[in-house]
């Protein structure tokens, strides 16, 4: 495939999951794409890709997320939420214009949109006389608690008029209706490491992990916490490492109060954010993937390709990556996810860890990602 060149626009500010993924995505490809990164903002993530001397340039340009809340009048709600998407209509008008001034002396083959919460990628694909690969990677209502700016019926629109779109597993490819498509679409898992990365460390220390960028309910925060401590494993000298922030007042206050309802501050220990999440996967006894409703889940399979066994709730992503028993544990309630926190706390399910890493290969690597996703822009660039 001679290489061609692909435009991937990401909303990531902060070093995130999709950015991660993304840019396994770019590496899996560098033999036959010249890739062009499009950000929002200065940040983490262009410095990120700047020192992988990957072209980068930023262009302001809004998100399609909607957190205003009905407050009980429909009126004012209404007349706010016309306002918001005229605003936001407006806003990606402007970043289009200006992204398409940067780009229009170049040969775009493809502009590859990296979230359903990215619209403008679209208009662009059309301006630049491009083909456009939609990947959609959230619910956006389950997982985020909110819903489009432009509504979810307009932004199906917009994917279903697009040449190809992606799912990241078969959870969001339904919730989207992407069958809608027929040959234009597919679920493909994301990339999470180089089959290079799978590693096991013997040597497990006295805790269990829960990592997540963002603390919220959605993310199970207080359902981890819950099940350890109804374990009874802290008796044992265990504790639970927490890696990620509550930037939400309401849920720090809420957690503090957590922690002294159950009188567990001792036994809780926040890492805050952390860049490599290596180190603590490899010791752990176990990670909880405790997310209601997690789009695929990063960390799991992150987790899966360091040897740590994966607790996850039986929902969403979760359940699609995990066969119970097998690669990891599925739980329906609190109290299962206690027990097999219990169960993991006494052995070390070596079956477990290898069955993980065996499938971690086969479906999560850069290597048989890149094969995969050459094979759709080759698909794209038949249409024209």
């Amino acid at each position: 495939m001679q290489k061609i060149n692909v435009l991937y626009i990401i909303q990531d500010v902060t070093v995130g999951g999709t950015s991660k993924s993304m840019l396994n995505l770019i590496h899996s490809v560098k033999d036959s794409v010249n890739p062009i990164v499009l950000l929002r903002e200065y940040g983490p993530v262009y410095d990120k890709y700047k020192q992988e001397g990957i072209e980068t340039i930023v262009v302001p340009f809004p998100l399609n997320l909607d957190f205003l809340k009905n407050d009980g009048n429909l009126l004012k709600y209404l007349i706010t939420e016309a306002r918001q998407m005229r605003g936001y209509l407006k806003s990606e008008h402007q970043a289009i214009r200006k992204a398409f001034c940067l780009l229009r002396e170049r040969k775009v083959d493809i502009v590859h949109s990296a979230s359903s919460a990215v619209t403008m990628g679209y208009g662009l694909s059309r301006k630049l006389g491009s083909k456009h690969v939609w990947h959609i990677r959230e619910f956006i209502d389950l997982d985020f608690g909110t819903r489009p700016v432009i509504g979810f019926n307009l932004t199906k629109a917009m994917i279903y008029r697009s040449d190809y779109a992606i799912a990241i597993t078969k959870s969001v490819y339904k919730h989207w209706g992407l069958d809608k498509m027929n040959n234009r679409s597919c679920v493909l898992w994301n990339a999470v490491r180089s089959r290079r990365d799978v590693s096991f460390c013997g040597d497990k220390e006295d805790y269990f992990l829960f990592c997540s960028a963002q603390l919220t309910k959605e993310k199970g925060i207080f359902s981890a916490i819950r099940a350890f401590m109804a374990s009874g494993v802290s008796k044992k000298g265990y504790k639970l490492k927490i890696i990620g922030e509550a930037q939400d007042p309401a849920v720090r206050l809420e957690l503090s109060n957590m922690l002294d309802l159950l009188d567990c501050r001792k036994n809780i220990d926040f890492l805050g954010f952390q860049n490599d999440v290596k180190p603590y996967m490899c010791k752990a006894k176990g990670l909880l993937m405790t997310s209601f409703n997690e789009a695929m889940g990063r960390t799991t399979v992150e987790a899966m390709f360091y040897g740590c066994p994966v607790i996850g709730r039986n929902s969403g992503g979760t359940a699609e990556i995990i066969d119970n028993k097998v690669n990891g544990f599925l739980f329906n309630t609190e109290q299962e996810c206690a027990n097999l926190i219990r169960n993991l706390s006494e052995r070390t399910p070596i079956n477990i860890i290898n069955n993980a890493f065996a499938h971690v290969k086969d479906n999560f690597t850069e290597e048989t990602y890149g094969v995969k996703i050459k094979d759709i822009y080759k698909k794209v660039l038949a249409l024209a």
